[in-house]
């Protein structure tokens, strides 16, 4: 249901001031077709009120009926309601009171209509379907145009905003498991002395500091989520040590940009559904690629003998998140291809960035 609550969007002093702005700009253009100030200003008054009363019965009953029941029969018959009492309305101040008091003014309406009777005067269809809505609509149109305009300009905020909010959670799905067994080896190679634990503290600190500080934009330079991912593997060559083959090709042309955190987490998941299940020897390869337009990304993990793939076969949570994310920041502008065998489990992911 759409709402047509102009009121609502608008305080009062600023319709006050529009019809206050129309009825000025009227009294200045006819201020030489008249001959007396009192003429100008209840000559216009009625207009103006005319106009405003036709505008908010538009506005506040009229559009929000239709948009809520979406009957057409009854919206084309309240506006040829409208019509019909615009007309008597109209043509009414018109005979009994403007060709009375300002004969002179409207000299020319009375000449035309001489020899017409008022009763034939409300049956003109030219006036009721033509003259009259070139005469009183347009300020009601342009307040329908302007509330259009600004529900766009809200709706577009709000979808906006609840894509940030959803991306934003997305991102927070990150895998909790790897910072706790980053702290965790840490803890080791401190009680051991190792000369890593520099090493593994600078990268975890780097990692920490571009998720919560530096990957807040929709779209971060390509390089920074290399030096992510590069992070990334390193604490994860020290983690697993030698059960571990990562080869990591990355060959890029052009300075393109990416939304932040989208490679991570393929490469989390080829741990989670590879490496970690596997006992013996693992492999990760990771291939990146960039033109002018376009990324490639290709991971490939080996798969323990007797596993499930979740992350492929049953749509699970780190599955879900990709797929959003694509859809919410690449809409028809990506390809994205999930492939198994015995003994391997592939993604290629193509995203068209212009």
């Amino acid at each position: 249901m759409e709402e047509w609550t102009l009121g609502k969007k608008y305080p009062l002093h600023q319709h006050i001031l529009f019809w206050l702005a129309v009825y000025a700009c009227y009294c200045i253009a006819n201020i030489e077709d008249h001959l007396s100030w009192s003429e100008l200003f209840v000559t216009y008054a009625f207009k103006v009120s005319v106009q405003a009363a036709i505008a908010y019965y538009l506005l506040l009953l009229v559009l929000p009926t239709y948009f809520a029941h979406r009957h057409t029969l009854r919206l084309v018959s309240s506006i040829l309601l409208l019509l019909i009492v615009l007309q008597v309305v109209a043509e009414s101040w018109r005979y009994f009171y403007l060709e009375q008091a300002y004969p002179v003014t409207y000299s020319n309406c009375i000449n035309r209509y001489r020899n017409i009777a008022y009763s034939e005067r409300l049956f003109n269809g030219i006036t009721i379907f033509f003259r009259n809505p070139a005469i009183y609509l347009p300020p009601a149109v342009g307040l329908m145009a302007l509330q259009y305009v600004q529900k766009q300009r809200s709706l577009a905020e709000f979808k906006e905003q609840k894509k940030t909010n959803e991306l934003k959670a997305l991102k927070n799905q990150m895998n909790p498991h790897f910072l706790f067994n980053t702290l965790n080896n840490l803890y080791t190679l401190a009680l051991k002395k190792s000369d890593k634990t520099p090493e593994v503290i600078a990268r975890l600190s780097e990692i920490l500091d571009y998720m919560l500080y530096r990957c807040n934009d929709e779209l971060v330079p390509i390089q920074r989520e290399i030096e992510l991912l590069e992070n990334y593997l390193e604490l994860e060559k020290i983690r697993y040590g030698e059960r571990v083959q990562i080869q990591f090709d990355r060959q890029v042309q052009h300075p393109i940009q990416i939304a932040p955190l989208m490679l991570l987490h393929f490469v989390e998941n080829a741990f989670k559904h590879g490496v970690r299940q596997e006992l013996s020897q693992a492999s990760i390869h990771i291939q990146l690629h960039t033109t002018a337009n376009t990324i490639d990304f290709c991971i490939e993990n080996s798969i323990a003998n007797g596993t499930a793939n979740t992350f492929a076969s049953t749509e699970g949570i780190g599955l879900q998140n990709i797929r959003r994310q694509l859809l919410l920041l690449y809409p028809q502008r990506h390809q994205i291809d999930f492939r198994r065998t015995t003994s391997h489990f592939r993604v290629q992911l193509k995203i068209h960035t212009a």
